[in-house]
């Protein structure tokens, strides 16, 4: 009986410790933006496009940390209450809209980080009044701390 205690207690000492070393960055954020980048719509191959001026703004989402900067590219919250996010995009006072349609799906990664949402694009409903000309879906897969876009947005 001694001897099945003490097996008991050595097991629960190895599992606790292989647990607890989980530091994974998956842990720490529920990354759920999605990158997007500027690109010419005349270049005939894909070349980043810088834009002066930028400021984008959300009636769904809060804190977008675009004012009046240069960007070339994007990283655009998407809400984790509903399955639709817009965007407004403002260049110097011309304003166009982008809004993600996308799906979550919750999933168990370990007893220390608990659930994180998985998010994937579904369709890109966009505003091409003023500078958008296409909006394209590349990676439909939100996956945090990678540094790749899901979104190609291609300005006139």
């Amino acid at each position: 009986m001694k001897q099945t205690v003490r097996t008991l207690a050595l097991l629960s000492i190895i599992v606790a410790c292989a647990c607890g070393n989980e530091t994974s960055d998956f842990c720490l954020s529920n990354q759920q933006s999605v990158q997007a980048g500027f690109y010419s719509a005349y270049a005939i191959d894909d070349k980043d496009t810088s834009v002066a001026n930028v400021l984008v703004y959300s009636p769904t989402v809060d804190s977008i940390p675009y004012d009046s900067v240069t960007v070339n590219n994007l990283y655009l919250p998407l809400s984790l209450h509903k399955d639709t996010s817009q965007f407004i995009i403002e260049l110097n006072s011309l304003k166009d809209t982008v809004t993600f349609v996308h799906q979550k799906e919750l999933n168990f990664v370990s007893g220390e980080c608990g659930f994180v949402f998985s998010l994937y694009l579904d369709t890109i409903l966009y505003s091409d009044v003023s500078f958008i000309d296409t909006v394209v879906i590349v990676n439909d897969e939100i996956i945090y701390n990678e540094n790749f876009e899901n979104v190609k947005i291609y300005l006139y």
